[in-house]
Order: C-alpha cells, then structure tokens, then sequence
C-alpha cells in the first residue's frame, strides 16, 4: 500500500511537473470551465452548448490613439507623434511613454464600470507599436528574451476577474491596411500591394498574428481574433485589384492562426456589406464571425444593411463591431433591430476626451478638461505627467454619460417594439430624462464631428 502511494505520489508531481513546465513554454496558466467559445451554424456557444450574444463596448483609443478624442494633435495619425517621439527621446522611452499613457488611459475601474453596466465584452484596438519598435517586426522583449506580452496579459487577468469576454483587433497593422489615421497615418496604405514592401509588411502581419494567438490559445476569456480593422476602407467594395489581394491575405492569416490556434473564433471584417469579404466556402473556413461597421445616417438604410445581413446567408454569425447613428437614425432602433436579429455589438467607444466629450454619445465615460501634449515640443517630464493620472477616469475629470444609462438598458437582450415598429419614431424603454438627455447631447455631438471634418478637409487627412 505504501509502494502504491509513493507510485501514485509519484506520478502527480510528474503530473504538476509537466503542466509547470508548460506554463513555463507557453506562457498560459488557465482553465477553461466552459467558456471558449465557437461558432455553430449563426450562433456564438460556449463549451456548455449555451447561445452566447456579445454585447459591449471598444476600448478605444488605448492601442492606437485618434486626435478627435484623446489627448494628443494629429490629423494624420498617431504615427507622426511616434516616430518624432523615437527621433527626441530614443525607442526604449518612447515605448515607455506609450506604456505610461495606456495604463492610465484605461484602468481596473473601468473594466468594473463595463461590467456594472451588464456588458460581457470588450473589444480592443491595438497597434502593432504596441508590441513591437519598427514595421521588421522587432519585438519588444522581457529581460529573458521572450516577447513581452505583459500589457495583455494585465487585460487578460481583468477581463477574466470581472467575467468579461476580449475580442483582439488589430486596428493598425505594418504597412497600414487602409488610408485613414485610425490605423496610424492617413493615406499610406501599402499592406495589400502588390510590391516588395507590400510583400515584406504582410510577412510581418502574419509573423505577429501567429505569435499573438500562439499566445492566447486555450485561453477562454479571449471571445475572438479581429484580424484587420476595416481593411482598405472604403476601397473594399469598389477597388477589385485590391479586393482580391485582400480575400487571398485574409485567407493567410486565417490559416496561420489555425496552426497555433485552431480553436478560437476569427472574425472576418467585411465593414460596409457581406459581399465585400468571401463567404465561408471560397477558402472553406469555419468558427469563424463576420463582422460589420455600421454608421449610416435613417434608420431604414440600417434596416436595409441588416437585410443584407440575412440575405448573404453565410450561415455564420455576425457581429457589429462598430456603430454610431449619425443624422436622424437613433440609437433605440439601432439597439432594437440588433438585439431582435440576434447580433453580438460593441459600442464604439468606451472613453474619450475632447470638446463636449463629457456629454457626447460617442462615449460611456468622456472628459473636455484634458490637456492635448504637445508632442514636438514638450519635455520628457511633461509628457509623462498629461499621460499620467488625470487620464484615470477615477481622476475626477471624466464623467458618466446619458449615452451609458441609455445603453444599459439593451445589454439584457432588450428590444423597444414602439422604436422598431416605428423606425425610431416612437421609443419607449428608458425614462424620459435619459432619453431627452440623449437626444440633446446627439445633437451637440453632430456639431463636433461637422467641425472635425473640417479640421481634416483643411490639413487634406479627410477622404
């Protein structure tokens, strides 16, 4: 008996031993509990068998900065400000000024304050910057060499305390994958060229996505890998010598994800319509969420959008990545028709600060009291102190909006039968207050976003 418990002894420690040792290699620690999720037929399940809907918001803004609504001055994209940075300061403080401002930008609170909201989901934007010095693909590294993936897994553990999904959006590839500043310079899009360099930056792309879902494979809070943020804009339905290059990549990337990772949902951006991505058979993917980009200006042309939805008949879910209604739509249709069709949605975006931003229905939590850097001609010192505490939303110059108890009440599922029936006409759910609240601050937002495009027709970013 006691040679029996020495063997079985034994053999658990070899046990832990192998599992340490993974850890070890791999860089993972986690269970599963029936939370990875996968797709069957048009529904998102868990391990349990049970419908999973996604609904949520972006954490915009902390990979990849936009003027409009952080605190930094460039119409071109957060590009300019780093490599001048890189030229003043060196790489090694630059990344270290970058790493002072996303961890201030978004803290443990407002992983609590997305949950508070009843939100499972977070999507976040990141910049390949983020996790490596140059667009060869060199990687920032911990002291022992391996690559330092310390920031995300940081999202990670929070994401996983308040029972919050991840989606992982590569906002910004190497080489720019549209012509807008949100991927990090306006008008420089290369990634899908057919030229030496087109070919060097999708070498690279590929090299990162394999590494990051190397990374995170088995690891059930991350909900699904966003392979590019609308990729060629809006080129992707009317510039086929693109288009195709587009198809073929994506179909690279999903393969080399595939062979690290063959459990995790890819979402696929198709932005604007189904038809500007293949379906499913072409290339035969599977587990796989198209995902759209919604901001049209009547509610009917976003009842049309989502009847293209079902016309495409994918057999696949689909997940609306980004929305915002501009003109006359309203949000309670937009809400509605979402919830009724069963799409997953993340708002866009959780955070921002600018004029108005502390009202503004672009955001859940916004401050207009931040001071923008001044990137060219601030010191060290001084950067680091307005990327530093006054951007915690806990620091007191943020505030909540109309727009986050307005959305808090659709996360449930919700659906308003009066705004539905009536493309928005009529809205019942939510009190009076909120609602007037919401359309005032609508409107206020309207002339903000009218004088940044202007901002951008005159230094020539605006497309």
């Amino acid at each position: 008996m006691r040679r029996m418990m020495k063997k079985t002894l034994s053999l658990l420690l070899s046990a832990v031993f192998v599992l340490s040792a993974f850890t070890v290699l791999f860089g993972v620690s986690f269970a599963d509990d029936g939370r990875l999720l996968h797709t069957e037929g048009e529904n998102i399940v868990n391990g349990k068998g049970e419908t999973v809907v996604l609904r949520g918001t972006n954490f915009g803004g902390w990979g990849i900065m936009e003027d409009w609504f952080t605190p930094f001055t460039d119409a071109a994209g957060e590009d300019n400000m780093y490599e001048a940075l890189v030229s003043r300061f060196g790489v090694e403080k630059t990344h270290a000024l970058f790493q002072t401002y996303r961890e201030n930008w978004i803290t443990e609170l407002d992983y609590q304050n997305v949950a508070a909201l009843g939100m499972n989901v977070i999507r976040l934007p990141i910049w390949y910057r983020n996790f490596q010095s140059d667009d060869n693909g060199t990687w920032y590294r911990t002291p022992d060499g391996e690559i330092d993936w310390s920031e995300l897994d940081e999202v990670l553990r929070l994401c996983e305390k308040y029972g919050l999904y991840l989606i992982l959006d590569l906002h910004g590839a190497p080489g720019y994958q549209n012509d807008y500043d949100h991927c990090g310079r306006s008008k420089s899009m290369s990634l899908f060229d057919d030229t030496e360099a087109g070919r060097r930056y999708r070498a690279v792309t590929l090299d990162f996505w394999t590494e990051l879902a190397k990374h995170c494979a088995g690891n059930p809070t991350v909900a699904m890998y966003d392979l590019l943020n609308e990729p060629l804009g809006t080129n992707i339905t009317r510039d086929k010598s693109l288009k195709q290059n587009f198809w073929d990549f994506s179909d690279e990337l999903y393969r080399a994800i595939r062979a690290v990772d063959p459990d995790h949902i890819i979402t696929m951006e198709a932005i604007w319509d189904p038809s500007a991505i293949a379906s499913p058979d072409v290339y035969g993917w599977t587990n796989i969420v198209y995902q759209e980009h919604l901001y049209d200006v009547t509610n009917i042309s976003y009842l049309h959008k989502v009847n293209e939805i079902r016309r495409a008949n994918y057999h696949a879910p689909f997940y609306i990545g980004e929305f915002y209604p501009r003109g006359v739509s309203s949000f309670d249709y937009l809400f509605s028709v979402f919830n009724q069709r069963g799409f997953s949605w993340t708002t866009w975006t959780y955070k921002g600060a600018g004029p108005s931003a502390d009202n503004s229905p672009w955001f859940l939590y916004g401050s207009s009291s931040i001071e923008k850097v001044d990137y060219k001609n601030d010191s060290y010192e001084t950067l680091m102190t307005k990327w530093g505490g006054v951007l915690r939303t806990a620091s007191g110059a943020f505030s909540k909006t109309a727009f986050a108890d307005y959305c808090a009440e659709y996360v449930d599922g919700s659906i308003d039968y009066a705004a539905l029936y009536t493309f928005g006409g009529v809205d019942s759910i939510g009190d009076f207050p909120t609602r007037w609240n919401l359309f005032v601050d609508k409107l206020k937002a309207v002339w903000t976003t009218i004088l940044d495009w202007l901002r951008k027709l005159k230094t020539g970013d605006l497309l």
